[in-house]
């Protein structure tokens, strides 16, 4: 099974590539829980002697305490009963039932596991320990647009325990925005990976898809582009997160490009640009 990981800097357009990801019949691609890394340290030697009852079950009592993983409705006797009927050999084979668990409660029995955290960002060389031969795709997003979207978080209306706590300063973000990028950069460079343009995603989303497909060697499917037409009660992102991710309940918004020309005043825009230019121009933006 190939495995990778979706990365990229918060308000970026990741969770819109994850559903649209997710939508492909041979992709995985779940809510975001960052279970696989959180877990490594505790179970990294699992291995064949560890597949009897009481190892699994502590394993899977841990595992129902990861931070969001209510949002995957997992069904935990049956996920036991997977691992004690598979006997996985390691943590890597372990953590891949649970991809499987979720997949097979889609409906789905996939041959690509995409995880998707911006969490991740802070954790990238430990990826390389659980899925050595990981595939990476790095979304990346204007910064100045990014930059709009923090803003207007400080504004959500949200009961939620999960809404992001990100900085309202320009300054501060355009330097978070900067490093988080210039540190995916350096990661993936040498690994297997792809980047893809939030803009180039949103205005031509099957041009786009499709290269990525090609990337993960399967053929584009046209339900990769159709996540929005299925209602939001049956949308995949969970209700505890959709509060700030209501765009991906839409159709691809050429729109949300270029919304920092009317959002951020020029003050705004100069400071930005001083701290973060050379890492816009780097990925094409115009300053």
């Amino acid at each position: 099974m190939l495995k990778g990981f979706i990365i990229g800097n918060p308000r970026s357009g990741t969770s819109l590539f994850r559903i649209m990801l997710n939508g492909h019949p041979e992709i995985i691609s779940p809510p975001e829980s960052g279970f696989l890394h959180w877990w490594h340290k505790k179970y990294q030697n699992w291995s064949a002697s560890n597949n009897n009852f009481s190892d699994v079950d502590l394993f899977v009592s841990d595992l129902m305490q990861s931070k969001k993983i209510e949002g995957l409705s997992l069904d935990y006797e049956k996920l036991k009963a997977m691992i004690l009927n598979t006997k996985p050999l390691d943590y890597s084979c372990l953590m891949t039932l649970v991809y499987r668990h979720y997949a097979e409660l889609k409906g789905k029995n996939p041959s690509i596991i995409a995880d998707k955290n911006n969490y991740y960002i802070n954790h990238l060389d430990d990826l390389s320990l659980i899925w050595p031969d990981a595939f990476y795709i790095m979304v990346v997003r204007d910064g100045r647009d990014v930059a709009c979207s923090y803003l207007k978080i400080k504004t959500l209306d949200t009961n939620s325990k999960y809404k992001p706590v990100l900085t309202t300063d320009i300054g501060l973000i355009a330097d978070e925005w900067k490093k988080n990028n210039e540190k995916m950069l350096n990661f993936i460079e040498g690994k297997k990976h792809l980047i893809i343009r939030y803009e180039d995603l949103v205005e031509n989303p099957v041009s786009e898809l499709t290269k990525v497909c090609l990337f993960l060697g399967i053929t584009y499917d046209d339900s990769m582009i159709r996540y929005h037409e299925i209602g939001a009660t049956q949308h995949d992102e969970p209700a505890s997160t959709i509060d700030w991710k209501k765009k991906t309940l839409e159709k691809p918004d050429p729109m949300n490009v270029g919304k920092y020309k009317t959002e951020l005043n020029e003050d705004s825009i100069n400071q930005f640009n001083k701290i973060a230019g050379n890492t816009l121009r780097q990925f094409n933006y115009v300053i």
